[in-house]
């Protein structure tokens, strides 16, 4: 299977809740940023102990750069009417590493199962609109070292190879570290040759996200 590659994605850059009321049944939505597969299970089991007296805690989840680990579940509710509509919606707004958990605390009248997609849907909306978002950018993170002379022009153009500082060491020389997106690396690269006449060492130290918030 070809690897599915991404130079960014959206996630949450904390935790968010909301809450709607349907036919008198309450439906608490908290949404989480997550790392791992083994953080779901911890937050929804921790979700139920606070909240032993309701009937049902859904959940849906997207993991991975590419948005490609989905993971949800029902809980007890009718197949289909509360973990995947609130996956779809979390696909719909791109986003990945994140949880969204629907606590249902029973009101005593059926919804039937359009009632409950759509209770259950309305419920992640609700704390989406209170949710902040960020675009992390995956980015080369690369050292080198420059002269006085350079720098100037090297700040002068930074902007567009969208190159971001992350550290500066002023000495004999300047010590620099920098984040720069895939697509633009090699030809930042080659300018910092051509701005040295190719008196320079540049070291790629790896992976390094980028934080935007949207």
């Amino acid at each position: 299977m070809e690897e599915i590659k991404t130079t960014s994605y959206r996630t949450l850059e904390s935790e968010a809740e909301g809450e709607i009321t349907e036919k008198k049944s309450r439906f608490i939505c908290n949404l989480y940023h997550i790392e791992s597969e083994e953080e779901i299970k911890q937050i929804v089991d921790s979700l139920k102990k606070k909240h032993y007296q309701a009937r049902h805690v859904c959940h849906a989840a997207i993991l991975g750069d590419a948005g490609d680990i989905l993971k949800y579940s029902d809980d007890g509710e009718p197949s289909g009417t509360a973990g995947r509509p609130m996956l779809d919606i979390l696909k719909g707004q791109e986003l990945t590493y994140t949880l969204a958990c629907v606590t249902r605390y029973f009101g005593g009248v059926l919804l039937g199962t359009g009632g409950l997609v759509r209770a259950y849907s309305q419920a992640l909306i609700s704390a989406l609109e209170n949710a902040r978002i960020v675009s992390k950018r995956i980015c080369n993170k690369i050292s080198f070292s420059i002269d006085y002379q350079s720098l100037g022009k090297l700040k002068f153009v930074m902007g567009d190879y969208e190159a971001g500082v992350i550290e500066e060491n002023y000495g004999s020389e300047v010590e620099m570290r920098l984040s720069v997106p895939d697509e633009r690396l090699d030809a930042f690269i080659k300018y910092l040759n051509d701005l040295t006449g190719g008196n320079i060492e540049v070291e790629n130290e790896g992976r390094v996200m980028i934080s935007e918030i949207k």
